[in-house]
């Protein structure tokens, strides 16, 4: 997908730099990178300013640039989320002042929907308060987590309830008056995705800011892409770790480790198959749906086991917090907790599996 050696070298360059959160490293330098190079339109429908093509091309997109940054993968995948939003709305404000920028990635674009995910898997309430008026929305709450927030240049989809039970989706900017967003996080890793609280006193905004005035459909119709571009991310660290340990086998490994090693490459190309049958897919059935499931729990799993065995093919010069290997520990340590989480998945499986014995 991405053959610019070039570029990739500029991921990797400054990998470190952004998973520690080093002084002046941020987000933003990826973004832009991603920008120039066209990536952000990847998957988006010509008509509406992108390069058309599909959503397998940003799941493979994403994974090569995980490969060498998750940090830069993560928001690449916010971003690339924060489009779907705005691609899959019917406002076509939104599509023709708000999409642009964030393809250009003149505006950061956050996705605040961990909770709105939840609460359309059944986990949770919308923790947001929404009030409509005849030419408003005013929104009321706390969100505990949001990642790609640039300072004062960020628009954050979130999802809220109305007193009557109804529940939107809506595009918040980061001027919008009552929006507080919070320090920056202290994470294990991805320290420069730049995640933060927000808080909504009486924030106020037109009609023209909802993505959708109907949330419960909106989200099932996204979730699907939401998820899949997930995937990349645990695709790019399997790929590069097994490539990693494969170069550290030698005559004084290899017996140990080549089983566990040939089983994660076997395990690695059946998963990487299901990401391409699935990835052309346009409208996912529920049996789809629940294969994209159990697939990006199987990728999530690969890819902590991978990057164990790399550990454990390189040795203690692995276990130095500057190498790449120490790094990718505690990249990867984030993809078990990224909503929804693997917990949260497993739930949802069981939960389906139960309605199903009983019907």
């Amino acid at each position: 997908m991405i053959q610019d050696q070039k570029v990739q070298l500029q991921f990797a360059e400054h990998a470190g730099r952004l998973n520690d959160g080093l002084p002046g490293s941020h987000a933003g330098e990826s973004l832009n990178l991603l920008a120039q190079a066209g990536w952000l339109g990847l998957g988006v429908p010509e008509s509406l300013g992108g390069g058309g093509g599909r959503l397998l091309d940003v799941v493979e997109a994403i994974a090569a640039v995980s490969e060498q940054c998750l940090t830069s993968g993560f928001v690449f995948w916010c971003q690339r989320a924060f489009i779907e939003y705005l691609a899959a709305s019917d406002n076509r404000w939104l599509q023709a002042e708000i999409l642009p920028q964030a393809l250009k990635a003149e505006l950061s674009g956050a996705t605040g929907l961990s909770n709105a995910m939840k609460h359309l898997a059944g986990i949770e309430q919308l923790r947001l308060e929404a009030r409509l008026d005849a030419e408003t929305v005013t929104l009321n709450g706390f969100l505990p987590w949001a990642s790609n927030l640039r300072p004062k240049q960020f628009a954050v989809a979130i999802a809220a309830q109305t007193s009557s039970g109804r529940s939107l989706v809506v595009a918040v900017p980061a001027s919008a008056q009552g929006l507080k967003r919070g320090e920056d996080l202290q994470l294990l890793g991805l320290q420069a995705s730049w995640t933060s609280t927000l808080s909504l006193e009486q924030v106020k905004l037109s009609h023209t800011w909802i993505i959708s005035d109907a949330a419960q459909t909106f989200l099932a119709k996204i979730r699907p892409a939401f998820v899949l571009m997930q995937c990349g991310l645990a695709l790019g660290i399997a790929r590069r770790s097994l490539n990693e340990t494969l170069q550290s086998i030698n005559g004084g490994n290899e017996q140990a480790l080549i089983n566990h090693l040939r089983h994660n490459t076997v395990t690695l190309a059946q998963l990487e198959a299901q990401v391409w049958q699935l990835g052309i897919v346009s409208t996912f059935t529920l049996a789809q749906v629940r294969q994209l499931f159990e697939l990006r729990i199987a990728l999530t799993r690969l890819a902590l086991d991978t990057v164990w065995l790399e550990l454990e093919a390189k040795g203690g010069s692995a276990y130095f917090k500057p190498s790449g290997t120490a790094r990718r520990l505690r990249e990867v340590a984030f993809l078990p907790v990224l909503t929804p989480s693997l917990v949260q998945l497993e739930t949802e499986l069981q939960r389906h599996r139960a309605m199903e014995q009983v019907a």
